[in-house]
């Protein structure tokens, strides 16, 4: 360990800051040397001669020019990647191109892993939120003079931490974020450098997770606008084409049938014949759930009624095959009041499209895929999949809504054709409309049904 962190060594010497500049106030500034520990072999953290324009502009603005240095600009800043641990900190000297600079400036980016910094002792600064950190920056500034000495130094610690953003896809804990948002972290923590202060500063950045590409929701949700959904109430309410809808799901209510009951004052009496198809009924139960609906926006009602079989005997958490399955067939059905205006049946982990496949190997803001990036890695594509399906008529309009589960998806179809993709596991967090629906009521009660109680984990 001390060997890796051979460079914090030379960071926390005390900082020299540049009281006497003598003639010649014109800095060069080198090189710009990176490295990762985390993904070694990754190309996310090769900075671009762009980025690397960038930092020397905020090091001006932030170090330089308060310190009465004027930087080069006419040197082409070098760009050094390291591909060892124990190169790091190690700074190779070449003013072949620069010998007329009296200061030549060094900047280090190293990201470890959050383990490897939380337990160096050299790291003595409080960093809080230490499980939220998935990564972790060193971002050292060193200014030596025409003889080598160091006459500036200074290590900001950045805590890199993902937070959810509008993106729809399978997030990735590694890269921590896309590059774009990654070196935008990077640097404001160059900006921090200044000849005041500490030697070594903290500062936590929150960056938006990146997602893995993939074939399923990416091409359908390409730049498309999200909608916020208010979910602090009972009901969730969002603003669409200028007005507000609201919407609410009310506690669906359960009624278990009697299986033993033959005559036909059972008020079930014609779902009987449905439950009698089934095999190995003996231990299992039958309950018709009525799940109310409501538009409250347009002040109209609707519900679902549904047959619902439960085995007590299934472990949901042991076991593949869940334990509350609805039964077979369109023998589900829809009401506006009540009037019949539907059916529906639900498929359990349907087979939908076993081409459907998610690719940790490139990532992307889960928004825009028009900016994707190569990881340099070798991970296996992962398989998408649909943990739900529920299909329907609603008069002559077919439906089917997707349920992923794995990433609280849920995809609204009209007609065959996707209209809505919705966010977020009991209520939607966010909408992403992909084609416009002339019928809006429609549209507003398939996300109602969506977000059905009787869907989600009915008890």
């Amino acid at each position: 360990m001390k060997k890796s962190f051979y460079f914090l060594s030379l960071l926390f010497t005390q900082c020299i800051c540049i009281a006497a500049i003598g003639q010649s106030n014109q800095v060069t500034f080198e090189q710009v040397q990176m490295y990762s520990s985390i993904q070694p072999e990754g190309k996310y953290w090769h900075p671009t001669s762009t980025q690397v324009q960038a930092f020397a502009s905020i090091l001006d603005t932030a170090l330089f020019n308060p310190l009465q240095l004027q930087r080069d600009t006419s040197f082409i800043t070098k760009i050094k990647i390291l591909n060892k641990l124990n190169q790091i900190g190690k700074i190779v000297i070449d003013w072949n191109q620069s010998q007329s600079s009296a200061f030549h400036a060094y900047l280090e980016i190293y990201e470890l892993q959050p383990e490897q910094t939380f337990s160096n002792s050299m790291v003595n600064v409080i960093i809080p939120k230490k499980d939220s950190i998935q990564s972790t920056w060193f971002l050292t500034c060193t200014i030596l003079d025409a003889t080598k000495k160091p006459v500036f130094q200074k290590t900001i610690l950045i805590g890199m931490i993902p937070i959810a953003t509008q993106g729809i896809g399978y997030p990735m804990n590694l890269p921590v974020s896309p590059p774009k948002s990654l070196f935008k972290a990077i640097q404001s923590g160059i900006s921090y450098f200044d000849k005041d202060g500490e030697e070594l500063a903290y500062i936590e950045a929150k960056v938006p997770i990146s997602y893995a590409s993939d074939n399923f929701i990416m091409p359908l949700l390409q730049a498309k606008p999200r909608i916020s959904v208010d979910t602090s109430k009972d009901f969730f309410q969002f603003i669409q084409n200028n007005s507000r809808v609201v919407l609410r799901t009310p506690t669906a209510m359960m009624q278990k049938i009697d299986t033993k009951d033959k005559t036909s004052s059972n008020p079930f009496f014609a779902i009987l014949p449905e439950i009698k198809k089934r095999t190995n009924t003996l231990f299992k139960e039958y309950y018709q759930a009525i799940q109310p609906l409501r538009n409250t926006s347009e002040n109209k009602d609707y519900s679902l009624e549904a047959y619902i079989e439960f085995n007590p005997f299934i472990d949901p958490e042991l076991r593949a095959t869940p334990s509350i399955r609805f039964l077979p067939d369109s023998i589900h059905k829809i009401y506006a009041d009540t009037n019949l205006i539907g059916r529906f049946k639900v498929v359990e982990q349907p087979a939908i499209n076993t081409g459907w496949m998610f690719n940790s190997n490139k990532i992307y803001n889960g928004y825009d895929s028009s900016s994707m990036y190569t990881l340099n890695t070798n991970y296996p594509k992962g398989m998408v999949f649909i943990s739900k399906a529920v299909e329907g008529r609603i008069g002559k309009d077919t439906f089917k809504i997707l349920f992923n589960s794995e990433i609280d998806v849920k995809i609204i179809y009209l007609n065959n054709l996707p209209i809505l993709m919705a966010k977020g596991r009991t209520k939607p967090n966010y909408l992403i409309p992909i084609e416009q629906v002339k019928q809006n009521s429609i549209s507003a009660l398939l996300l109602l049904i969506a977000y059905s109680e009787i869907f989600q984990s009915p008890n």
